[in-house]
C-alpha cells in the first residue's frame, strides 16, 4: 500500500487507526477492468479540499468560508460554459417540515423542447455533501437525449446545515415542481429521479420522504449511491478515492450524533429502511462499483426492495471503484471507448425505461393493506 494513502488513514490528529494488513490500496489500475483503465485512476490529491470540509478538526467558521468560496467557483464555472439548454433559476418556498427556508431550483430546458406536458429528469447533483458541481455532470446532455425538462435543486450542504436540511430542500423542490406543473410545462406523473454518489444517496432517501407525503415518482436511476453509514463486514477494506474513511467522515459531518445509529430512518440513508418501509417504493435501477465503500449495504437494500416486491434492478461493475461507471457516462475522464459507451447506453436505457413504461406496482400496496386488515382487523 502506498505511504500516501496510509497517511490519510493514520493521520496524527484523526485518531483513526488502520492496520495495514486489513487495507488494500486499489489506486493501482491493475484492479480495474482492462477496457476501463482510462477511467480508473484519480489522484487523491484532488480530494484534499473536499476532505477539509468534513474534517472534524477544522472549525465550522473555516468550513463555511472555504465552502462558500469553493461553491461560488463551481457556479462561476457552470455559468461561464456554453450551454446547450436554456437554464432558469427560481427561488421556491420551503417544504412543510421547514416552510420558512426557501430553496433555489434550476430548470433545464432543451432548446427544441415542445410546448406540452414534458417528461422530467429530477437530477440530484453529487459532491460528498460538501459541494455541488453541476458542470461535472451531463445534465444538459441527459435532458436533450431524453427529450425532457431537468429539475436541479440546490440543496444545503453539510457545512451549511446538517440532516435533514438537504432532504427538506429536495422535498421543497419536488413539491414546487408538482404544484407548478402547468407553468413549467411538465407531466407530474412522469418524473424520474437520478444522481450519482451523494446525488444517488439523496435521490433514494428523498423517495422515502416523497412516499410519506403521497408522491410517486416514475422511477429512480442511481450510480454509486451511499445507502448506509453503518459499516458491514468487509466494506472498509480498501483505500483509494472516496473510500470508507472519506465516506465515514462525510456522513459523520452530515448526521452528527445520529451517525452510525438507528435514530434516523431511510429518509437519511436508504438502507435504514425495513422491508415494510420499502413496500410501494418506486421502480429502482442501481449501478454500483465493486469497490464502493458500502457495497454490502447497497446489496442489502436491494434485497429489501425484492422482498417488498418493488421493481428493482442492480448492476455491480467488477474491477471498478466509486463512481467509475458514471465517469464513463459523463466521459470527462479519458477518451470514450467501447466500455464507456456500453455503460452509458445501459444508464440511458434505464432512464428511458422509466419514462416509457409504468413499472410501479400499486397492487402490492393494496395487497399488503388487505393482508394487514385480515390479520389485525380495522
Amino acid at each position: 500500500m502506498s505511504q500516501r494513502n496510509f497517511e490519510k488513514l493514520n493521520d496524527k490528529g484523526s485518531q483513526l487507526i488502520a492496520e495495514s494488513n486489513r487495507i488494500t490500496d486499489i489506486t493501482d489500475s491493475k484492479w480495474g477492468h482492462p477496457d476501463g483503465a482510462d477511467f480508473w485512476y484519480i489522484d487523491p490529491a484532488l480530494n484534499v479540499e473536499t476532505a477539509t470540509l468534513y474534517n472534524p478538526e477544522v472549525s465550522d467558521e473555516e468550513k463555511l468560508k472555504l465552502g462558500k468560496k469553493r461553491q461560488q467557483a463551481y457556479y462561476d464555472q457552470w455559468w461561464s460554459t456554453e450551454h446547450t439548454c436554456d437554464i432558469e433559476k427560481h427561488e421556491v418556498p420551503g417544504c412543510e417540515e421547514e416552510p420558512d427556508t426557501p430553496v433555489e431550483v434550476w430548470v433545464v430546458k432543451p432548446k427544441n423542447i415542445k410546448p406540452r406536458k414534458n417528461r422530467v429528469l429530477y437530477y440530484v447533483v453529487g459532491g460528498a455533501l460538501v459541494s455541488l458541481n453541476p458542470n461535472a455532470y451531463p445534465i444538459e446532455r441527459l435532458c436533450e437525449e431524453h427529450k425532457c425538462i431537468g429539475i436541479v435543486p440546490i440543496y444545503r450542504l453539510s457545512w451549511e446545515a446538517k440532516y435533514p436540511a438537504a432532504i427538506n430542500d429536495l422535498h421543497a423542490a419536488y413539491k414546487w415542481m408538482d404544484d407548478n406543473a402547468d407553468m413549467l410545462g411538465i407531466h407530474p406523473n412522469k418524473v424520474v429521479l437520478s444522481g450519482s454518489s451523494t446525488g444517488g444517496h439523496l435521490a433514494l432517501a428523498l423517495a422515502f420522504r416523497l412516499k410519506r407525503y403521497g408522491y410517486s415518482p416514475r422511477g429512480i436511476v442511481t450510480v454509486s449511491a451511499q445507502t448506509d453509514d453503518r459499516e458491514k463486514d468487509g466494506s472498509s477494506f480498501y483505500s483509494g478515492v472516496w473510500d470508507s474513511v472519506e465516506q465515514h467522515d462525510g456522513l459523520y459531518r452530515w448526521l452528527g450524533r445520529n451517525f452510525d445509529s438507528n435514530r434516523v430512518g431511510p429518509e437519511a440513508l436508504a438502507n435504514h429502511a425495513t422491508v415494510e418501509d420499502c413496500i410501494g417504493f418506486p421502480p429502482t435501477f442501481m449501478y454500483q462499483s465493486e469497490m464502493d465503500p458500502d457495497i454490502f449495504g447497497n446489496i442489502e437494500f436491494y434485497t429489501k426492495l425484492l422482498k417488498a416486491h418493488s421493481f428493482a434492478e442492480y448492476h455491480v461493475f467488477g474491477g471498478a471503484h466509486h463512481n467509475n461507471g458514471v465517469w464513463s457516462v459523463i466521459k470527462n475522464c479519458g477518451e470514450p471507448n467501447d466500455y464507456s459507451i456500453r455503460i452509458a447506453q445501459m444508464f440511458d436505457s434505464n432512464i428511458e425505461d422509466c419514462f416509457k413504461y409504468d413499472l410501479r406496482r400499486p397492487w402490492v400496496v393494496e395487497d399488503y393493506k388487505a393482508a394487514f386488515k385480515e390479520k389485525f382487523g380495522e
